[in-house]
C-alpha cells in the first residue's frame, strides 16, 4: 500500500510538471494564442474603429512573431480577468496589470513594459482639494479591482490613522472612464486613477479636470500568467527583454504613452510573490 502511495504521488507530481509545460507547447502546436484584455485603458489598451488597438496591442504583435502563432484576443470587464485566467478560460492576460501585493500571492507577472503614478484628479474649478489631508470627508471614485483601488484604501487607512475622517465614500466603477464621467457629473469630488488616465481625460475634454496630486511610488505594468505556466511567462519575458535592449519599448512608450518610463528585469515584484524555480 505504502509503494503504491508513493507511486501515485509521483505519478501526480509528475504530471504536475508535465502540465507546466503543456501551455505553451499546446499554443505552438495550436498555432493560435488565446488572450484576454480589457480594451478600456488608453493608450495602453482601448479600441478604435471597432478593433482593438495601444501599446498593448503592438506588443502582442511582437510577442505573437516570436512564437510563430496568430492572436485570438478577447475583450473582457477588468474585474473578473485574473479568475478567468486561473479558470483556464484563456491563456495569458495580456492587459495591463500592476503586480501588487494580493495578486503576486496567486499569480506570475511578466517583465514590466511600463510604469505609471498614481493621480488624484478633480474638477478644474475646484481649488479645495490640494493635499491628501482636503480628502477627509470626500466622495472619492475609482475602478473597481484595479491597482488604484488598493491606493485608494492606502490613502483613506493613511487620514484615518493621521487623525481624520477619511473619505466621505470610496465609490468604486468599472472603468477609468467611467470614473472621469462620475466626476463630471457631481457623483464623486475626486478620482484616483493612473497619470496616463489622467492625460487622456484632460486630453479629450479640455478645461474639464485637473491632476491636483500625486500619491505613493509609481506602479509597474506587467502582463498575467498562472504559475504552473512557467514556460510561457519566460517567453513573454523573451520578448519584452528583446525590446527593451533594441530600444524597441522606449519608442513604444514614447509613440503611444509620450513619455519613457522604468522596465526593471528585477525588483520589481512585492516580496511575497510567487518564486518560481529555475
Amino acid at each position: 500500500m505504502k509503494t503504491l502511495l508513493i507511486s501515485l504521488a509521483v505519478s501526480a507530481l509528475m504530471a504536475g510538471v508535465a502540465h507546466a509545460e503543456d501551455t505553451l507547447a499546446k499554443i505552438k502546436a495550436a498555432g493560435k494564442i488565446t488572450v484576454a484584455t480589457e480594451a478600456a485603458f488608453k493608450p495602453f489598451e482601448f479600441v478604435e474603429d471597432g478593433k482593438i488597438t495601444g501599446f498593448g496591442s503592438e506588443l502582442l504583435a511582437e510577442f505573437a512573431k516570436d512564437l510563430g502563432v496568430k492572436v485570438e484576443q478577447l475583450d473582457l470587464p477588468f474585474q473578473g480577468i485574473l479568475s478567468g485566467l486561473a479558470a483556464k478560460q484563456y491563456d495569458l492576460v495580456a492587459t495591463s496589470v500592476t503586480p501588487n501585493a494580493e495578486r503576486a500571492k496567486a499569480y506570475t507577472f511578466s517583465r514590466p513594459f511600463a510604469a505609471i503614478d498614481n493621480n488624484v484628479v478633480v474638477s478644474a474649478d475646484n481649488d479645495s482639494i490640494k493635499q491628501l489631508s482636503d480628502l477627509n470627508g470626500v466622495l472619492v471614485g475609482t475602478q473597481l479591482g484595479s491597482s488604484t483601488d488598493a491606493v485608494a484604501r492606502q490613502m483613506n487607512d493613511e487620514l484615518k490613522k493621521g487623525g481624520g475622517s477619511g473619505f466621505g465614500d470610496l465609490r468604486l466603477f468599472q472603468s477609468y472612464p467611467d470614473t472621469a464621467f462620475n466626476l463630471s457629473s457631481g457623483q464623486v469630488d475626486a478620482i484616483v486613477v493612473p497619470n496616463i488616465s489622467a492625460a487622456d481625460f484632460m486630453k479629450t475634454s479640455p478645461g474639464a479636470f485637473k491632476v491636483t496630486f500625486s500619491y505613493g511610488k509609481p506602479a509597474y505594468l506587467s502582463w498575467v500568467t498562472r504559475p504552473e505556466d512557467k514556460t510561457l511567462l519566460e517567453a513573454v519575458n523573451n520578448t519584452i527583454t528583446r525590446l527593451v535592449k533594441s530600444g524597441k519599448i522606449a519608442e513604444m512608450q514614447k509613440k503611444w504613452v509620450g513619455l519613457e518610463s522604468a522596465t526593471p528585469e528585477d525588483g520589481y515584484l512585492p516580496e511575497n510573490a510567487i518564486q518560481l524555480k529555475p
